[in-house]
């Protein structure tokens, strides 16, 4: 059955814009489901599932590994460049506060130096890459958080777009900053897979552990943010429930 993205979403998650949900609950296998409903499924596949450990719920990085779509990530392509809008979320909790380079937590992107998007870890810090035509194709400038905002517990992480160019990052449901983009996304590279925890070059490993992560085609609002923070790391949706 597949599962529906319209109806309510339990403790008020929002499902509209949703482009791809890995909730993480298959507790064995090399597959991370996209429980999103939406377009065809962008699953994932753990390159080393050695190297990992599964719940139901939660998906533990402890060695080196990739974990991507197997084709490019055409529906969340697509959909952005549409809207000109985005917004990255994820429940993580990190191995440690030292990792760098940023470690690739989220990534849309073709290697170490080339990119849609990027959400990783700089040591105590988030970093947001994200490629306009007026930034790098690295995703450069970057967004960051303030130093000391990031430690090895659980943290909901939210990073959005507008199509006006208004970034902003959230930590556990607040603000930590903002920025202005220019340019827009019409510039992305279609060809790119979806990727957690390595770059799909594999030189950017991040050690911790998902709980969540889920991709819009529109910037969430602060309430939203904040109301899925509140909501928490297990809200589901009834659709996907019953998918």
């Amino acid at each position: 059955v597949r599962a529906r993205p319209a109806g309510a979403w339990s403790a008020g998650r929002s499902v509209d814009g949703l482009v791809a949900l890995y909730e993480f609950r298959l507790a064995k296998g090399s597959i991370v489901k996209d429980r999103s409903g939406v377009g065809k499924p962008l699953d994932l596949k753990i390159e080393n599932p050695k190297n990992v450990r599964r719940t139901k719920g939660t998906l533990e990085v402890r060695g080196k590994t990739l974990i991507r779509s197997d084709k490019p990530a055409a529906k969340v392509f697509n959909a952005v460049r549409r809207s000109g809008e985005i917004t990255i979320e994820a429940w993580v909790r990190p191995a440690n506060a030292k990792q760098d380079g940023p470690a690739r937590m989220v990534t849309l992107s073709g290697g170490s130096s080339e990119r849609n998007f990027t959400l990783g870890q700089e040591g105590d810090k988030v970093e947001v890459r994200l490629r306009t035509t007026k930034t790098s194709g690295n995703g450069i400038p970057s967004l960051n958080s303030p130093s000391r905002s990031l430690a090895s517990r659980l943290t909901h992480i939210v990073y959005t777009l507008n199509r006006g160019g208004r970034a902003r990052l959230f930590l556990n449901g607040k603000q930590q900053a903002e920025k202005r983009v220019a340019g827009t996304t019409t510039n992305w590279n279609a060809k790119y897979q979806l990727a957690l925890a390595n770059e799909p070059s594999s030189d950017r490993l991040w050690l911790g552990t998902f709980h969540l992560v889920a991709v819009y085609s529109r910037d969430l609002s602060a309430g939203e943010v904040a109301q899925h923070f509140k909501a928490g790391v297990n809200a589901r949706s009834a659709g996907t429930q019953l998918a």
